[in-house]
Parts: C-alpha cells; sequence; structure tokens
C-alpha cells in the first residue's frame, strides 16, 4: 500500500472510507505530532488546484481534522488555513460552524483565520442562518458578529482572493 499522500485526489474521492487515513492521529510518544499532518497537506495542496464543488464534504472534514490538530495546543499551519480556504470558498452556509470551530481552536488560529472566512455566502445570509440555527456554536458566533464591524460582500470577496493569491505564491 503506498501512503496516503501519494495517491491522486480520485482514489480520495472514490470511497468516503479512506478519508480516515488522513484523520488527526497524536504522536504515541511525548512528541506534539499528528501521524497524517503531512499527508493531509499533500492532499490539501492537491485539492488547491483541483478541487471543486463536490469535494465540499472531503474539505469539511479535512478542516475537521485540522481542527483537532490546532486543538491539542499547536499554533498556525499553512494546512489549516488552506484548508479553511476551501472550504470557505465553496459558500455553504452551515459550513461556518466548522469555520468558527477552525476559528476557536486555540490563540492562533483566533487570530490566523480571516473572520472574512465566516461570511464567504455573503454577510447578510450568513447572519441569518446562523441566527435561524439550533447548532450549539449559535450563540458563540452571533457574539462575535455583534462584537465586531462587519465585512461588506466586496471586502469578503477580496479577502478570499488575497488568501488564494498567498497561498498560491
Amino acid at each position: 500500500m503506498s501512503e496516503p499522500s501519494t495517491r491522486g485526489l480520485d482514489w480520495w474521492r472514490g470511497d468516503r472510507a479512506r478519508w480516515a487515513e488522513l484523520c488527526f492521529t497524536a504522536a504515541p510518544d511525548e512528541t506534539p505530532a499528528d501521524l497524517h499532518a503531512a499527508a493531509r497537506a499533500a492532499v490539501l495542496r492537491e485539492l488547491f488546484d483541483d478541487s471543486t464543488d463536490e469535494d465540499a464534504d472531503f474539505l469539511v472534514y479535512l478542516l475537521a481534522q485540522e481542527t483537532l490538530m490546532h486543538q491539542s495546543g499547536w499554533s498556525f499551519s499553512d494546512s489549516m488555513g488552506m484548508a479553511a480556504l476551501l472550504v470557505a470558498e465553496r459558500k455553504r452556509p452551515d459550513d461556518v460552524f466548522a469555520l468558527w470551530n477552525a476559528k476557536n481552536a486555540n490563540f492562533d488560529t483566533m487570530f490566523g483565520l480571516d473572520s472574512e472566512l465566516l461570511f464567504a455566502p455573503g454577510v447578510e445570509e450568513t447572519i441569518v442562518f446562523v441566527e435561524a440555527s439550533d447548532d450549539p456554536a449559535r450563540d458563540g458566533i452571533m457574539r462575535y458578529v455583534s462584537g465586531t464591524s462587519l465585512p461588506s460582500d466586496a471586502e469578503v470577496a477580496a479577502r478570499l482572493a488575497g488568501l488564494r493569491h498567498y497561498h498560491t505564491a
């Protein structure tokens, strides 16, 4: 069997059960390491160049694994930034909760992940969606929204484009 990072995207897209090979797995020793971090980062780089809306659930899964890794006390990695951007670019309102969890993974992710990512589907659409939700993160997001100046949809689009440029440069 080959390493997960050497498999093509078609292989990963072919069966959701394979995604488990990219899950956050803490190293068995005392070193703070994720055994699948490098493989997950490699797949994220491939998806950065070749993802579609059909990959949305896979991207949310990868973001959740990055979130778990960062919750274990790590700072902020490019793979977390890429995963969050890829999820935001799908512009699905319900992904705001995965993005919020990623933003709140630790102190560094709170400041490292731009708040504009939360509003990718549209600022008003996102707020209406969150207000109507019964997700446990709803109140935290609404407190955050009420305590910050909201970007315009144009500012959100510009920030997403800037982040894409950053990760491709």
